[in-house]
């Protein structure tokens, strides 16, 4: 019997999420195989893959994806069935059944079936049909669960002020199911019989807390056993800068037997070893005043008072989908030094967000701290000058019982280096471990190119970008900040697509907003809001309409646009009110921290001006055509009077003529022909009068870099990308930097001078794009077309790139000499893409692919399997292919 071509089935279940956990390969025996009945064989192999946290699932139509590897190039999905069930071997569909659905869809494909019940468990698998009608076997089956739907569903009541809580039950039986859910606020952590539930810190997720409170949800079927039991919460202040816990846990017994154990007044509590923990100033822990046992069963808890009933947040209270922050990596410092005596510095060698794990033996009562900063003073000690207010220092007294090993668990810190004072004789290099701590984000993309400046400045923008997600794109996790503000997150959002599963993250970030957002349609500058104005800088709430854009691109999510459709429309109606002659002129920030100062005016016109475009683009997807031909009409009179306004026939140029100015209306292609000298301006500032330099703040960079390649100047795009001197993203690797910087310049000594701000990150989408030439195709989401466009650009001998999609993973890899050019490509089943080849100056072009000849004598020559045709246009080659992976290779003389 013949292999099925079907040679890869992964699957997940989301909520237009892609945040995804891997599961093992599961290789499917030949015994299994040969039990298939006539026809292609079961694939060799299947992946599943779904949410981090296929728990709590709480709305009522969550999502399915699946990725099928095939094992013929060109080939597409032309049917799929879906089964969802009670039953763990998803043997029928008695929750839904979709039938064999003729589609090549393999995502967003929305539950159908009878109504999701609060707190139950449902078993999913799929299998699909190539366009030949081959039936691929059944995947595995996956599973996830519901979360509490309604209010009602929960029946505690919300308990806290004091930073330890336990309660004790009995349990009659062998537990068959156990669910945990828990709302925790500052954060908390969980454990039951002694054992920490899950590996999520600093939970739960930041929220607006009047809107909403996020909870998890945890299976400890495993954690719990007939008799005694304890459950034990630790909390801490976190942003709600308070303690409160809410908490559920729904047990099913062997015998069919359920019961739920709740916060309530039954509860005990008292104060533990943490006595201090601030987000900005740090944790204090005492050992000595630990309490052994005490979240285990059997601990004497008679001194305890009873726990203390409080008024908790008023929020919705929601599930947590995005992935949780987690403690994902272990650093080794590089070197310890000591400046001073008794003071002792450790070097991480890296910028990052976390923590430092102690590793110490001494008396009893010896304090030692350790404080935290991202910069040392010419004499090698800590200097903490740019963290303004916070303290960030943790403080851990000894219980005096040999080696102990401690760290905090409700602060973090933004640091390289940690400085140690009263440790009992000399510390170790080993002393002293960095904990990295974020957001766990999966990384699904990577770059690389032959210029190795290239290679630092995306390493440092993922460091930045990675080390700024938590649970809120913030600005820096350093100083006593750390917010959500819009405009640095939606600069970054398109790289962060490129580089991390931000799908599950921004989905989180769109509600947050959304929850801020007044019967106005006003947004505010930071989400959740504390600083900024209650009126954000047009280009600062653009993170709403643009983030929401992003998602549909990237992700093919028109749910998104569904969901947020009518808090998009009325934030564009708020600033239709606020228009003068038909623009938006107010600013409080503009091209923030730009060289060269553009009018703040023309920034925020121009992100009028792309809102109503993206709003009027969401309407016609959604189906609103009335609304989508009124934002078409007020779009077209809005580039009218951005000419009228800000165009200078004298100049040529746009407002002031700094490269922002012009920079913006050419991204959104507003000059007419009558403004056509814009372009020559930027060209000649850019070459003439920088050098090749940029002046632009965060909202040009983001821009600039697009608009020279788009524009057919992608060389001069790679020359400012590599530029090692002032002001350049490698004058920031030179001097040091191992995240972006804040400002392109190094203030010493200025409070201003975070040196982890992934604001200037924006060109790492540039590197996805124009050097490995990774493209959405024009007027396509979710890569079901894909233009793959390499700039070959300057003294660039070879790139790569490659990021993991919705449809699976693209990449593309490049290399050149002066006589040929080799381009391998991997497009996902059932996509299509153009490979566009420059020519390079060659002559007589000869284009083979695995030895067989697709392009000679200018003429495409048919035959090779999954490329679908070739033409000569533009000065390259352009290859139209199936999915598939593909080498090819271009020579000539």
């Amino acid at each position: 019997m013949p292999q099925s071509p079907i040679s890869r089935l992964r699957m997940r279940v989301g909520v237009g999420l892609m945040a995804l956990a891997m599961i093992p390969v599961l290789a499917v025996p030949p015994a299994a195989r040969a039990a298939e009945p006539a026809g292609p064989a079961a694939p060799t192999s299947l992946r599943c893959e779904y949410l981090v946290n296929p728990m709590g699932i709480d709305m009522a139509k969550p999502r399915f994806f699946w990725i099928v590897q095939h094992a013929e190039r060109g080939q597409i999905q032309s049917a799929y069935q879906v089964v969802v069930s009670t039953d763990p071997k998803a043997a029928a569909g008695d929750t839904w059944d979709s039938g064999k659905a003729a589609s090549p869809k393999s995502t967003q494909v929305a539950f159908a079936g009878t109504a999701l019940e609060s707190g139950k468990s449902y078993f999913w698998k799929v299998r699909v049909w190539d366009r030949d009608g081959r039936e691929s076997a059944w995947s595995d089956v996956a599973r996830f669960d519901t979360g509490l739907y309604n209010k009602s569903d929960w029946k505690g009541a919300w308990i806290g002020q004091k930073n330890q809580l336990r309660k004790e039950f009995s349990l009659k039986g062998r537990v068959k199911r156990a669910r945990a859910y828990i709302a925790g606020v500052g954060y908390y952590e969980l454990r039951l019989n002694g054992r920490k539930a899950g590996n999520r810190v600093l939970d739960p997720a930041w929220t607006t807390y009047d809107k909403r409170v996020l909870y998890a949800a945890y299976d400890v079927t495993s954690f719990l056993r007939e008799g005694a039991n304890a459950v034990a919460v630790t909390l801490g202040n976190g942003w709600y800068k308070s303690r409160a816990l809410l908490f559920q846990l729904n047990i099913e017994l062997e015998d069919g037997t359920a019961t739920s154990i709740v916060s309530d007044a039954t509860w005990k509590a008292a104060d533990g070893p943490i006595f201090e923990d601030s987000i900005y100033d740090g944790e204090s822990y005492d050992a000595r005043r630990e309490m052994p046992g005490w979240e285990r069963p059997g601990f004497d808890d008679k001194d305890w008072p009873a726990v203390e009933a409080v008024k908790g947040p008023t929020g919705v209270v929601s599930a947590q989908l995005m992935p949780a922050i987690q403690v994902v990596d272990t650093i080794v410092p590089l070197k310890m030094s000591s400046p001073l005596p008794g003071v002792f510095i450790f070097d991480m060698g890296q910028n990052f967000s976390g923590w430092a794990r102690l590793r110490v033996e001494g008396p009893r009562g010896t304090d030692v701290r350790l404080r935290f900063a991202e910069l040392l003073f010419d004499d090698g000690t800590l200097n903490q000058d740019n963290l303004r207010s916070a303290q960030a220092e943790d403080h851990y007294i000894l219980k005096g019982e040999g080696e102990e090993t401690w760290e905090p668990r409700f602060t973090y810190h933004g640091f390289r280096y940690v400085e140690v004072k009263g440790f009992p004789g000399t510390p170790k290099l080993d002393s002293i471990r960095g904990r990295v701590v974020h957001s766990a984000v999966e990384p699904i993309g990577s770059f690389a190119a032959s210029k190795d400046i290239l290679n630092g400045i995306q390493r440092i923008i993922t460091w930045g970008q990675k080390t700024n997600l938590h649970s809120i794109p913030t600005d820096c996790n350093q100083r006593d900040e750390r917010m959500g503000w819009m405009g640095d997150a939606q600069g970054t959002a398109e790289e962060a697509i490129m580089n991390f599963d931000m799908a599950a993250f921004y989905t989180n970030f769109m509600r947050d907003i959304r929850d801020v957002q007044d019967e106005k349609g006003r947004l505010s500058d930071t989400v959740p809001h504390i600083w900024g104005g209650e009126n954000a800088d047009p280009a600062w709430a653009t993170a709403y309409p643009l983030i929401c854009w992003y998602m549909y691109q990237y992700y093919g999510d028109t749910r998104v646009l569904e969901e947020h459709y009518d808090g998009l429309k009325k934030y564009v109606e708020f600033l239709r009110s606020k228009a003068e002659n038909g623009l938006v002129k107010f600013s409080s920030y503009g091209d923030w921290v730009a060289i060269e100062k553009c009018p703040g005016a023309i920034v925020s016109s121009f992100y009028y001006l792309y809102d109503v475009r993206i709003l009027a683009d969401a309407a016609r997807i959604i189906g609103k055509t009335a609304d989508a031909a009124l934002y078409d009409k007020l779009a077209a009179d809005i580039r009218t009077a951005f000419n009228r306004e800000y165009y200078d026939p004298k100049t040529g140029d746009y407002a002031d003529g700094t490269q922002t100015a012009n920079t913006l209306p050419l991204f959104l292609g507003i000059p007419t022909e009558k403004e056509g000298s814009a372009w020559g301006r930027l060209f000649d500032d850019i070459v003439y009068k920088h050098n090749a330099h940029l002046t632009t703040g965060i909202v040009g960079t983001k821009y600039i870099m697009e608009v020279l390649t788009q524009s057919g100047a992608a060389d001069l795009a790679y020359d400012i990308a590599c530029k090692t001197d002032f002001p350049s993203w490698g004058y920031m690797i030179a001097s040091g930097a191992t995240t972006l910087w804040e400002l392109w310049q190094n203030r010493e000594g200025s409070s201003m001078n975070s040196h982890n701000h992934p604001m200037f990150g924006s060109v790492g989408a540039w590197f996805y794009k124009a050097l490995a030439g990774i493209n959405l195709a024009p007027g396509t989401t979710g890569f079901e077309k894909i233009l793959i466009q390499p700039q070959m650009v300057r003294d660039l001998t070879h790139a790569s790139g490659s990021t993991r999609t919705v449809r699976g993973e693209v990449a593309c890899a490049w290399a050149r000499t002066e006589l040929d050019a080799h381009v391998e490509v991997t497009i996902p089943f059932g996509s299509q893409a153009e490979v566009v080849i420059p020519k390079l100056g060659i002559r007589n072009i000869k284009i083979t692919e695995g030895g067989q000849t697709i392009w000679a004598s200018d003429t495409y020559a048919a035959g090779v399997a999954g490329v679908l045709g070739a033409v000569d246009k533009d000065g390259a080659i352009r290859i139209q292919t199936g999915g598939g992976r593909y080498i090819f290779v271009l020579e000539g003389n």
